[in-house]
């Protein structure tokens, strides 16, 4: 027979085996779910940030473009117009007469736009804001604000330092703007510039994203390199035009001062008009997000492989500067339709602008070339209050996001990049913790839960296993051990009696009450076997009778008393105290329980001083108490423990002490439960004293 430390020992070997390879897959498990949560919050973040990027290209496009498509002459505090072409109209073959107009930087400074300057051929910075004395008297005269020309010079100071030691013009890309004479055949409804021009324009010609001078040696994006136009020639130097005979001199240019009736009547204010710098409408973002088919939707961040996600932002990049092209185009085809500027140089070849930072200054600059002459015309953005717009552009989708300037020492994330401005931005990453109850989390503790309750269950019924594996071996031990010696005797006295080897009559009766009492004991021992046995498999419904008291004790008293006799000892019965009480029960158990109790008394207290068993009956106002008392050597603490545990004498015990198998208290305490009562064990001082506690009805 295998110890119960076997059982054990492979039970806890089982745990050792199944408890790490959970606590394995658990740590897996939340290492996946974690990831997946940051994927997912990333995934979120890159859906934000490709949203706000085209927020803030959307809401910068608009003031790059008009400030792109700005012509040359608008950099003078000054220039003569035919304003009064209405007037031509009434005396035919009189040409009109050219009127200074004051430029509209300085009679309504775009906002967002510190300073628009020029930087001449030999270096001298100038600003068509800060004009001299005669200008400015003349531009004050002529709606100019005096607090515009102030700061307007202390800013150009500010300006020329900075410019003072850098070659703003071999900093700009050399490519040059679309053909300024855009011909409308307005009947046709089509553009004739690709007509009259042999190198049409394309979007990247209106406005060239700042890329080779502050993404330097960064990028390198095989995409984005073939994605980008190769840089057209620089421009020839042109020969200056000659002086135009007199009678052409306040002439219209040819390329600039082409007349188109129609839409003049249409257009009821100057194309170079301010207006304010206002968020674009939602047709309007959509109409930057879909040109030539383009679709924002299209580029958002998903999960996906590193050069999946480059290939992207690249694309997402190229679509956003296409539509600003886009648009920069579209400004100047406007602001050239109404020009009606004399000219008095040679026609200006003017290039694509560049934003660029210089000295913490965020600058719109490109270079105009007028004959052999190259001058840099530009303004200064107010980066501070252009940063705060975007902020609040994408406030609800990116708090927290920080706008930093790109140079050539910054690294750059393709993803983080405005396609409009030498700006990325810069999004912390917020902590990504999965959900308390996210169905990893959830399922983990499911299987958590059935393990530690199967582990419970399973040590639960190991104990329960070893347990009545050890009673039943104690129990087949006591049995056989209960069962040999009256066996033994009978066996013994039988063969005896057989052979007459008893001559005596004294002597054959005195072996014949040995016998008897001996199968009584035997009777009794299998009785108590069968009803315990009984109650174990089920739970009888007794036949319960009404009974009086005293008529109870009067069925069971010669019984008892015999009992005690046999071993020399006295029953004393008590019931005076329950006259009339009468009970429901089952008078058979009432006895078998009364006599289990007498029996050890019996078997335990034979050797007392005092050789004598008390049971007393106490009728109580709704039970009745029967105690049954000897004065022997009691019961220790540990018996105690073990009081109503059935067949919780060995072998060795039965030997040591009285025979018995150990089950006697256990049937009557299941008795007396079965009854509607309770069986007591209280101390006594000598001896031992069990109460049954029975319901009186």
């Amino acid at each position: 027979m295998r110890r119960p430390w076997h059982y054990w020992a492979t039970f806890l070997l089982g745990l050792s085996i199944v408890l790490p390879a959970m606590l394995w897959l658990t740590i897996k498990a939340m290492e996946l779910d974690r990831a997946n949560a940051v994927a997912i919050r990333q995934a979120e973040l890159e859906q934000d940030i490709g949203r706000a990027l085209w927020r803030m290209d959307a809401l910068l496009t608009p003031l790059l473009a008009q400030e792109a498509a700005r012509p040359d002459f608008v950099y003078r505090t000054q220039y003569a117009t035919l304003a009064d072409a209405e007037s031509a109209s009434k005396a035919p073959g009189k040409p009109p007469t050219p009127v200074q107009t004051l430029s509209p930087l300085v009679a309504e400074p775009p906002p967002f736009v510190l300073l628009h300057f020029e930087v001449l051929p030999d270096g001298s910075v100038v600003s068509p804001q800060a004009p001299t004395a005669k200008d400015a008297n003349w531009a004050l005269d002529n709606g100019a604000r005096q607090e515009t020309l102030d700061a307007a010079g202390e800013r150009l100071l500010e300006l020329q330092q900075v410019l003072a030691d850098m070659p703003l013009a071999d900093q700009l890309p050399q490519e040059t703007l679309p053909l300024a004479g855009i011909v409308l055949d307005i009947n046709s409804g089509t553009n004739s510039l690709a007509q009259n021009n042999a190198n049409p324009p394309i979007f990247n010609k209106a406005y060239t994203q700042p890329r080779a001078n502050f993404y330097g040696n960064n990028y390198q994006s095989p995409q984005f390199a073939d994605n980008q136009t190769p840089n057209a020639p620089a421009p020839q130097p042109v020969a200056p035009n000659p002086e135009p005979p007199p009678a052409q001199q306040g002439q219209l240019s040819p390329q600039r001062g082409t007349q188109f009736p129609q839409q003049q009547a249409a257009r009821q204010q100057s194309d170079f008009s301010n207006e304010p710098l206002l968020p674009p409408t939602q047709e309007e973002t959509q109409q930057l997000a879909q040109v030539d088919g383009l679709n924002q939707g299209n580029f958002q961040a998903t999960r996906s492989s590193r050069s999946q996600q480059q290939s992207r932002a690249g694309n997402d990049l190229e679509n956003r500067d296409a539509a600003l092209q886009a648009f920069a185009q579209k400004a100047i085809s406007e602001q050239r339709l109404n020009q009606r500027v004399v000219m008095e140089t040679a026609p200006a070849v003017e290039g694509v602008s560049q934003p660029l930072w210089l000295g913490g200054r965020l600058l719109l600059a490109r270079r105009v070339q007028i004959g052999n002459q190259v001058r840099v015309q530009g303004c200064w953005l107010d980066w501070p209050a252009l940063q705060r717009r975007l902020k609040e552009e994408v406030a609800d989708l990116l708090p927290n996001v920080d706008l930093t300037p790109v140079t050539s020492t910054e690294p750059i994330k393709l993803s983080r990049l405005l396609a409009s401005l030498p700006v990325q931005l810069s999004v912390p990453m917020p902590a990504a913790e999965p959900a308390p109850f996210s169905p990893i989390r959830v399922s983990l503790l499911v299987a958590w839960s059935c393990l530690i309750l199967v582990s419970i269950a399973a040590a639960i019924t190991l104990q329960s296993v070893v347990t009545l594996s050890e009673r039943r071996a104690s129990f087949v031990s006591a049995v056989t051990h209960e069962l040999r010696t009256p066996l033994t005797t009978f066996r013994m006295y039988a063969e005896m009696l057989a052979g007459g080897m008893v001559p005596e009559a004294e002597q054959r009766q005195r072996y014949l009450e040995t016998l008897r009492v001996e199968a009584d004991r035997l009777a009794h021992l299998v009785d108590n076997v069968l009803q315990y046995a009984r109650l174990e498999r089920t739970n009888p419904s007794r036949r319960r009778q009404q009974v009086a008291v005293h008529e109870l004790f009067e069925r069971m008293q010669e019984r008892l008393a015999d009992r005690a006799s046999q071993a020399e000892m006295q029953l004393v019965v008590q019931t005076e105290s329950c006259p009339d009480q009468t009970l429901v029960t089952d008078p058979q158990a009432v006895e078998q329980i009364l006599f289990n109790l007498v029996d050890n008394a019996c078997k335990y207290a034979a050797h007392a001083d005092k050789k004598e068993i008390n049971l007393s009956v106490t009728c109580l106002a709704e039970k009745l108490l029967i105690c049954v008392r000897d004065f022997g050597p009691g019961i220790s603490s540990a018996g105690r423990k073990k009081l109503f545990r059935p067949f919780s004498k060995s072998v060795h015990d039965a030997a040591h002490s009285a025979p018995g198998v150990g089950l006697g208290l256990a049937l009557c305490e299941r008795l007396a439960r079965d009854l509607g009562g309770r069986l007591q064990f209280q101390p006594a001082e000598p001896g031992c004293n069990f109460c049954l506690s029975l319901p009186l009805k």
